[in-house]
């Protein structure tokens, strides 16, 4: 198997070819979208992992102990300020995640 590295090319690349394949439909187009996709799966999959340093894990544990105690000078929890989405903002993430969602699935599909 090819071994593809992560580009802002790329991305430009399989960003342009859903957009082309989404909104004017052609065969070859979605052909298109769906190789870039799996492009970009295979380079995700090849990406090395790497470990983080004691340092950094005991960093990591320390501030998800402070989360979990982030209280007030009341006594109270702290609540974490939210963005407000409008409604069709939300509607408008939902239709795009699940179209991406949809093309993911027959990539994955296609190359099995």
């Amino acid at each position: 198997m090819t071994k593809f590295e992560i580009t802002p090319e790329l991305l430009k690349e399989a960003k342009k070819a859903v957009n082309s394949a989404k909104y004017s439909a052609t065969a070859e187009r979605k052909k298109e979208a769906v190789d870039m996709l799996m492009k970009l799966a295979v380079a995700v999959q090849n990406l090395e992992e790497i470990k983080a340093s004691p340092k950094e894990q005991l960093k990591a544990k320390k501030a998800k102990a402070s989360k979990k105690k982030a209280i007030h000078d009341n006594g109270r929890l702290a609540k974490k300020t939210r963005v407000r989405r409008t409604s069709n903002e939300r509607l408008d993430d939902h239709a795009t995640k699940q179209s991406l969602d949809k093309l993911f699935d027959n990539a994955m599909a296609l190359r099995y």
